[in-house]
């Protein structure tokens, strides 16, 4: 579960224990925080996603979503341009995939999101 894979992903950060100092690093509420860890919330949101990467720009965000792959891009900290993950392309295969009822839902939810961002 996506939930599990924050968990780990946070205590490989060195944030062993930490929840509200690793909420607060990424600029998103504890409260809000605490919810995907919890696993109450399903589809953890772009915003989410985006402030992780922001953060840690070496996390492999497929491998957070889906479980695929390795935790980091690459070992080091240092991401090489060509392992970077061209998210648009990707996005817009992994959206082929998807019933019409789910890519409606996903749909809204980018919207959202942005919505959010401008405020």
């Amino acid at each position: 579960m996506i939930s599990d894979r924050i968990i780990s992903l946070r205590e490989k950060l060195n944030f062993s224990g930490k929840q509200k100092e690793f909420a607060e690093h990424i600029n998103i509420s504890y409260s809000t925080y605490q919810t995907y860890e919890q696993g109450k919330v399903q589809n953890v949101p772009y915003k989410f996603l985006s402030h992780l990467v922001q953060h840690f720009p070496n996390i492999n965000i497929n491998w957070l979503i889906t479980g695929e792959g390795n935790m980091f891009i690459s070992d080091s900290q240092d991401i090489v341009e060509s392992e970077v993950i061209n998210y648009d392309n990707e996005i817009i295969k992994l959206l082929q995939k998807l019933s019409i009822k789910r890519k409606e839902y996903y749909y809204h939810r980018i919207k959202a999101d942005l919505i959010e961002e401008e405020f």
